[in-house]
């Protein structure tokens, strides 16, 4: 199984985002001493490479608190590029607030927080800027490779691809449960090494649905798909709706809709 969530929401990439860009950060302020920060840093109690060493640090810290919540947020949805730009945009601003708040607290005379916050952010904004760039372009390469090379894979396999035709979740048939329509998400529910997983991808149900057919899954209600194999029974419950129930116990029962009873009752 594979997982290619949208730009970088893979461990390796929110560890690359969120030691690379203090690390570039620290160097080009080092050696360029960019939008007059030096004046800025230099203090009467302490100096211009102590006080670059805390800027640094805090970024690190707070780089690395907004990249686990986009790691974790990563593993249950997947994210548009718009939304990926406002998340990079919202943790510079997150860094700028604190990098200016350390200012204020370190200066004998500090102007108001809301000049340090834009000073801050003109700084961490104007240097951060090509790291992200250069991160960026190389997972979209990456991508366009992982796609290329793909196409010649095995087809047993189900891939799966968000709204933007970016492939996010690959896995055996097989493991497939079932799958639920929820606004404009689609819930994969399999099976991982006997363990009950779920899985949230952004697209609708009738951009899957070719796909799903050629791998034996069937539709049998507008929101759902299921894979035969692991229905146990149908019948009719309670309140005379007819439903699936799977052969995997904790699962809710499959609604089943008349326009597709005839089909699951020729492949039961």
């Amino acid at each position: 199984m594979e997982r290619n969530n949208v730009m970088v929401t893979g461990a390796h990439s929110m560890l690359l985002h969120a030691v690379a860009l203090p690390i570039f950060f620290l160097l080009f302020v080092v050696f360029y001493e960019p939008f007059a920060i030096e004046s800025l840093l230099t203090m009467e109690k302490s100096s211009f490479t102590f006080n670059v060493t805390m800027l640094f640090c805090i970024l690190l810290i707070s780089m690395s608190i907004t990249r686990c919540w986009l790691y974790f947020i990563g593993k249950v949805r997947s994210l548009s590029r718009i939304e990926y730009a406002l998340w990079c945009s919202a943790e510079v601003l997150l860094g700028s607030l604190f990098m200016a708040l350390y200012l204020s607290l370190m200066m004998p005379s500090p102007p108001p927080y809301y000049e340090l916050v834009g000073k801050a952010l003109k700084i961490t904004a104007g240097t951060c800027i090509y790291p992200y760039l250069f991160i960026w372009i190389g997972m979209e390469a990456k991508t366009i490779i992982n796609s290329l090379s793909q196409r010649g894979d095995d087809t047993s396999l189900i891939r799966f691809y968000d709204e933007y035709k970016k492939l996010r979740f690959v896995i055996a048939p097989e493991a497939v449960l079932y799958i639920k329509s929820e606004d404009n998400y689609a819930q994969i529910h399999y099976l991982d090494k006997g363990r009950s997983q779920k899985f949230i991808l952004r697209s609708s149900m009738k951009a899957l649905e070719d796909n799903l057919k050629q791998h034996g899954l069937i539709r049998c209600h507008r929101s759902y798909f299921v894979n035969p194999t692991f229905i146990k029974i149908v019948h009719r419950n309670d309140a005379g709706q007819i439903v699936a129930e799977l052969n995997q116990e904790g699962y809710e029962s499959i609604p089943i809709s008349q326009k597709y009873q005839d089909q699951i009752a020729n492949i039961v």
